[in-house]
């Protein structure tokens, strides 16, 4: 295994992902856009379940409106996409995970605030507050 400098400094926890070889790079990249096309797909199948499949189709072929044996597929693909019905409901389905990982966010949120709570009488801990500016997290020091 590969090591660099920069993992034998201080901080060696919080920097071992600046040491990830380009193989674990791109086994993590892949990863994420696994999971970003299952996310697709299921926010698709919630609306439509043959758009979902059309979709899945597309995802896995490269040439899927290249290729003139999906002509046809492609075309239905094409017309049940640009839907304004499942767009809208799409768009909906998108709102509504977004707002179940902001409402688990902010739970993570007020349990670590309460923990911070109760560890304020057993020593002096410097307050750290969380807030977000435009769909950014950041945490800044009160």
């Amino acid at each position: 295994m590969r090591w660099c400098k920069i993992c034998f400094l201080g901080m060696a926890g919080l920097l071992l992902a600046a040491c990830a070889t380009p193989e674990q790079k791109a086994a993590r990249a892949a990863a994420e856009k696994a999971a970003e096309q299952k996310l697709k797909l299921d926010l698709a199948a919630q609306c439509d379940t043959r758009t979902a499949e059309l979709m899945q189709a597309q995802m896995q072929n490269p040439a899927f409106f290249s290729d003139p044996a999906n002509a046809k597929i492609a075309e239905e693909y094409r017309q049940k996409v640009n839907l304004p019905i499942f767009q809208s409901c799409y768009r909906l389905a998108w709102d509504n995970y977004m707002n179940q990982v902001r409402l688990q966010q902010a739970q993570d949120w007020a349990m670590q605030r309460r923990w911070d709570n109760d560890m304020n009488w057993m020593m002096f801990r410097p307050r750290w507050c969380r807030s977000s500016h435009n769909g950014r997290s950041y945490v800044y020091r009160c």
